[in-house]
């Protein structure tokens, strides 16, 4: 069988539409959620101790597991960049006791009526509950707990990429509201573990 130039391509150029149809779009570059540029919270102890207690049950309803970073990824490093240890006696202990995310349906129109709305049809309810304590040899002498919460909704439509945008946001807004509380907490009822 003979194929003449113009059918081969013919052939060729249809080839190479159908692949170009079935390109996947790049999703868009997650940043990296970082506390460089705060200032450390000094405290006179010798060593940090960061714990996190937070167990994910890695199933519906709770989702933390499916962000690009999870809140309690997030607090870890949070602590690890912002409590500092400046002195030669005393510990200081960091505790992630709770980081949670999750989905709550909502409830959207449905059948004929549904496919001209483009509707919330989720919430993402996040917990974020973290401890500070400063020790003295066995003794705490003087702790904080702090609890931050957000939320956000999303539409029916909304993609993966915009889904993990809205998880990192998320994320990044919890953090923030983690970090003034806990300052605003530590200068009130830990000064004297500070430098």
């Amino acid at each position: 069988m003979k194929f003449n130039s113009l059918a081969l391509s013919a052939m060729l150029m249809g080839s190479l539409v159908a692949l170009g149809a079935c390109e996947t779009p790049v999703p868009a570059a997650i940043p990296d959620l970082t506390f460089a540029h705060l200032e450390q919270i000094r405290f006179d102890a010798a060593t940090i101790e960061i714990v996190d207690e937070y167990r994910p049950t890695l199933a519906a309803p709770n989702v933390e597991h499916l962000f690009p970073t999870s809140p309690a990824r997030a607090a870890r490093d949070w602590a690890a960049a912002r409590i500092g240890a400046a002195g030669s006696t005393g510990s200081v202990r960091v505790i992630i006791q709770n980081a949670s995310v999750v989905q709550i349906d909502l409830p959207v129109r449905k059948g004929v009526e549904g496919l001209f709305f483009n509707e919330q049809d989720v919430r993402y309810e996040a917990i974020l509950e973290v401890s500070i304590e400063y020790r003295r040899g066995l003794f705490v002498t003087s702790s904080v707990r702090t609890e931050v919460m957000r939320s956000r909704t999303a539409s029916e439509s909304i993609s993966v990429d915009e889904r993990n945008q809205l998880f990192f946001k998320l994320t990044e807004d919890l953090l923030a509201d983690l970090d003034a509380e806990m300052v605003r907490n530590i200068s009130q009822y830990m000064a004297d573990g500070l430098l």
